[in-house]
């Protein structure tokens, strides 16, 4: 068994530097923000306004792939 059961603490973290970007970006309002800022978020709302979301084009590609779609959504 061992003695610490959890991970490591970083460098950063026993430094406090964790904790003060931490408050910095609590106090700026940027934790909110950021999910609409980074670009992976960006890919997704342009694939979702453009409908690849929808049943249809999901089904598309469920079949090019070699599954098909099932009423039970398996």
């Amino acid at each position: 068994m061992r003695i610490f059961p959890y991970c490591k603490p970083s460098l950063s973290a026993h430094l406090g530097v964790a904790a003060a970007k931490q408050s910095l970006k609590r106090s700026l309002g940027i934790s909110p923000v950021r999910g609409f800022i980074e670009p992976s978020r960006l890919k997704q709302k342009i694939k979702y306004r453009a409908g690849q979301y929808t049943q249809v084009p999901r089904a598309i590609r469920q079949t090019a792939k070699g599954k098909l779609r099932t009423p039970f959504g398996l």
